[in-house]
């Protein structure tokens, strides 16, 4: 029985704490970057590279612990059977033999799909693809209700946390049409 209420509890809260982050971040990174912004609003299809562009550049979740299989060495660290190893998920998905120019929010980056957000193999996560489609279904109707949305300067947003990683708050200003 405790595995089902731990099971339940990371459904719950995972899903609820890192969409709420990918979103959040999402709209960040948009707001941030001018030129991607327009990009996208001129052209509603990358969306979706803006979500996995996010994703890459900072996963709702940063950072996983795992439990080592096996004896193994990892570059000069000799990890035994059933350490318990951190991994990055925000240094995995800057690494620059992979992402060109890692550092970079590019909308129609071709290998963002690659990014490494939800895990992979045995412990990928189970809502990756509704996580998606919410942020982006969000921040396709925020875009569509809000033309001229864009981050108030005199409150700036950055990303913290260790383990979960979002802004506090996301403060916007935005002009009513006339």
């Amino acid at each position: 029985m405790p595995e089902v209420a731990s099971n339940a509890a990371v459904l719950m809260f995972g899903g609820i704490e890192t969409t709420e982050a990918m979103i959040t971040n999402a709209l960040l990174h948009l707001l941030q970057n001018p030129a991607q912004l327009a990009l996208v609003e001129a052209d509603s299809g990358l969306l979706d590279g803006a979500v996995e562009e996010s994703l890459r550049l900072e996963p709702g979740a940063a950072v996983v612990d795992r439990y080592a299989t096996r004896d193994t060495v990892l570059g000069q660290v000799a990890i035994r059977r059933g350490d318990l190893v951190s991994v990055s998920l925000t240094g995995a998905n800057r690494d620059p033999a992979v992402f060109a120019d890692p550092d970079r929010f590019d909308v129609r980056r071709a290998e963002a799909r690659l990014q490494l957000a939800f895990a992979h193999g045995p412990h990928h996560c189970l809502a990756a693809h509704l996580a998606r489609l919410e942020t982006r279904i969000a921040l396709q109707r925020l875009l569509e209700r809000l033309p001229g949305l864009r981050l108030d300067p005199q409150r700036p947003a950055t990303p913290y946390g260790l383990v979960f990683r979002k802004p506090a708050a996301l403060h916007v200003l935005w002009d009513v049409p006339a």
